[in-house]
């Protein structure tokens, strides 16, 4: 993806209004949050998740090199799964008990 079409692809999503709050506080801190647990569910499936800082992308790569941006939530699930080379299902009762587990050591 080319620079401006990178800087111009913006795709809204409903938890970015509800995160910001009537006076636009907490976006930031609502994206970290939301990268904190991409990052725990992907790593589950050998794969990263960066935030390049600007707009609603994210990179989502796997661990022999190949990196895609996606841009949302739902981008995100299909850019990894195409990575992972399998379905991703962040809500696998397995998945959710192992980051049960790492949450209260933590």
């Amino acid at each position: 993806m080319c620079v401006l079409c990178y800087e111009l692809a913006d795709e809204e999503h409903w938890a970015d209004a509800v995160a910001a709050g009537p006076d636009g506080q907490g976006r930031v801190r609502a994206r970290h949050r939301r990268l904190r647990i991409l990052t725990a569910v992907l790593s589950r499936y050998g794969l990263t998740v960066s935030d390049p800082g600007v707009g609603r992308h994210v990179v989502v790569a796997d661990r022999k090199g190949a990196a895609e941006m996606a841009a949302g939530l739902p981008a995100v699930w299909r850019t990894a799964e195409r990575l992972a080379g399998r379905r991703i299902d962040p809500l696998d009762r397995a998945l959710l008990d192992a980051l049960s587990g790492e949450e209260a050591a933590a």
